[in-house]
């Protein structure tokens, strides 16, 4: 049996990269006193928020525009900051 997440809104064409737009916007969500981003201490809007805003928007337009930005998303996730942010954050 096959269970499928249904939570995803009408009109979303790839429910896969608005999930991952979804999880990241929930960690980019704002800025600290600072001005940076309380998640990865870079300048607000911080990169991976604009990424994610656009992963959103391109999760309801045709598969091709999606895959594009589904690209991007997964190109952040092989920055070396990236990467030491999420140990940094797990410890």
């Amino acid at each position: 049996m096959v269970i499928v997440d249904q939570s995803a809104p009408a009109g979303v064409v790839d429910r896969l990269l608005w999930q991952d737009a979804q999880r990241m916007l929930g960690r980019h969500s704002e800025a600290g006193h600072d001005g940076n981003c309380v998640w990865c201490g870079w300048r607000w809007p911080c990169a991976p928020r604009r990424i994610a805003e656009r992963a959103d928007l391109a999760s309801r337009r045709p598969w091709r525009e999606a895959w594009t930005v589904r690209h991007d998303l997964n190109s952040m996730r092989d920055l070396p900051n990236m990467q030491d942010d999420k140990r940094r954050r797990r410890t």
